[in-house]
């Protein structure tokens, strides 16, 4: 026990202070407990020392990017030049965006590096779940233990928040670069999720991009498909009507056949007229005669089957192969269901054509509307660490420690000034009796 500070009177209540100054009386009482003080001081000291020996140290991986230009138009320009001509050209501190309540591409970007499909993408790719309990020794109480190969894995709802609280992102308003900071355990691991954050807003700003080029791409690409159905079955019905029919070109398949009966209605006129001259020289039973005879039967059956019936068609043959082209008389109807058939196709064909074409210049433009990011600096293992700074740590506790003991010391030395009468003495007695019958009851 502590000697009283202040000697009691003949009555047993204590004397009033002398008139001194009230600093110079609390420095003469913290003087006179300076062994208590010092006790407190070197105690804190190795207390605060083993505990900051125990923390991790913290390694920083920091990724700079820099969001695309955007291809929303001359309206923000023109706003723009408006903006900088009205102000005098000081369009840096008036900014457009700003003025109609617009995003800048930055805040977007950390909007979506927020999200928590971007978190639970991180979480999945890097195993943070069983990452954050291995090594959160400082944070013991936030992870789930369990039996089996998930031994101190955590959920989802605390890795989103530990991944959260280790991630710092912040934008540059005048240059719009955006710094992504991540804070982490091992070094390497730091620095491949800083990275990884500009992939997954890469990925899933593709996803969400609903630009006028994306709509346009996704329209042709579903129409590129409908239209290759439609080439595909009019160009199997040409192939097909031609196999069947043995029509390639009408025009000049027309054109051949014409020279072709052109050749044989020659060649029957001269063995016509050698045959008559034959016979007025030779007997019907003559070699030559009946050579003659036999060359104009070839010759008109030819011809006939050449000319054909009208309608007959290849297909009208029996399919035996007896007529291997069309007729002349025939020709004139399967070309023009040939000709149907095949502008069908070469519609079908110049459709797709265009289509394809449509789409190429789409998907260009989508990639250039398209809002991804340009990384500045790349995110690299950290050569030092980022915290936790031990020696201001133990200073800190230091003075909180020899505070917090100069504030007891103060606090009992009023105490036990207090007269034995005062209300707050005869409170604690009663509180403390209360105690002490408890504990005897409990007992």
């Amino acid at each position: 026990m502590y000697e009283p500070s202040r000697p009691a009177d003949r009555e047993g209540r204590y004397k009033s202070p002398e008139p001194a100054d009230g600093k110079s009386h609390t420095l003469a009482l913290l003087w006179r407990e300076r062994r208590f003080l010092w006790g407190v001081a070197w105690k804190t000291i190795v207390l605060a020392s083993l505990v900051t020996v125990l923390l991790p140290n913290h390694y920083d991986g920091i990724t700079e990017i820099v969001p695309g230009e955007s291809q929303g138009g001359g309206a923000m320009g023109v706003l723009s030049k408006l903006v900088g001509g009205a102000t005098g050209g000081l369009g840096g501190a008036l900014d457009p965006t700003s003025l109609m309540g617009l995003k800048t591409p930055g805040a977007f970007y950390i909007e979506v590096m927020k999200s928590r499909t971007v978190q639970d993408r991180l979480i999945d790719r890097f195993d943070l779940r069983r990452h954050y309990s291995r090594i959160g020794r400082s944070f013991p109480s936030v992870y789930k233990y369990r039996l089996g190969p998930k031994l101190f894995e955590g959920d989802y709802y605390t890795t989103r928040k530990q991944l959260k609280r280790l991630t710092d992102f912040d934008e540059n308003k005048r240059s719009g670069v955006v710094t992504i900071t991540y804070t982490d355990y091992d070094r390497a691991t730091a620095a491949k999720i800083a990275n990884a954050y500009v992939e997954e807003l890469n990925t899933l700003a593709a996803q969400l991009n609903t630009s006028d080029a994306h709509r346009e791409r996704m329209f042709l690409e579903e129409r590129l498909k409908s239209a290759k159905q439609d080439l595909d079955q009019a160009s199997l019905a040409l192939s097909q009507f031609s196999s069947k029919n043995a029509v390639m070109d009408p025009q000049n398949q027309g054109r051949t056949m014409m020279d072709a009966a052109g050749r044989l209605q020659g060649e029957l006129i001269a063995s016509e007229t050698e045959l008559k001259v034959q016979q007025q020289i030779y007997s019907d039973d003559n070699i030559k005669v009946r050579t003659t005879k036999a060359r104009i039967a070839e010759l008109q059956s030819q011809l006939k089957q050449l000319m054909g019936n009208s309608g007959a068609t290849p297909a009208d043959a029996g399919g035996k192969g007896s007529q291997l082209y069309p007729s002349m008389r025939a020709l004139p109807i399967l070309g023009y269901q040939y000709s149907d058939l095949y502008r069908q196709a070469k519609i079908q064909e110049a459709v797709y054509e265009f289509l394809t074409q449509q789409y190429e210049m789409a998907r260009i433009q989508e990639a250039k509307e398209l809002p991804t990011v340009r990384v500045a600096d790349l995110a690299v293992p950290p050569e030092r660490k980022s915290g936790p700074f031990r020696s201001v740590i133990v200073v800190l506790c230091l003075v909180a420690g020899v505070v917090l003991a100069g504030f007891w010391v103060i606090g009992r030395n009023s105490w036990e000034q207090l007269p034995p009468d005062d209300s707050r003495r005869q409170l604690m007695a009663e509180v403390m009796q209360s105690v002490r019958r408890a504990r005897a009851g409990a007992s």
